[in-house]
């Protein structure tokens, strides 16, 4: 099986939508900031991301935006629980 690490939540939704499975969320640090990189794996991972970058991805508005929340909660709580480790100096 396929897998892909993407750091745009609109790919990622887009991924989640379209049947990839969603195997996880971790933390990036990127200077001042942290970023998330979001990993997938599925068989049509390859075809769906050359649709990205072709602009031909189409969704339905309604069930994008459902998955774009659930993206967005889990890059929320992976953020929330990489800074409560930083703080008890658990990662550098």
């Amino acid at each position: 099986m396929k897998t892909l690490d993407v750091t745009d939540l609109y790919q990622a939704s887009y991924l989640l939508l379209s049947g990839c499975e969603l195997t996880g969320v971790e933390c990036i640090p990127t200077g001042t900031s942290v970023s998330c990189r979001i990993s997938f794996r599925g068989e049509s991972v390859e075809e769906l991301t050359q649709s990205w970058w072709d602009k031909q991805a189409v969704v339905n508005l309604w069930d994008f935006r459902s998955s774009y929340n659930q993206i967005n909660s889990y890059v929320h709580q992976a953020k929330k629980s990489y800074d409560q480790a930083t703080r008890r100096g658990g990662l550098v």
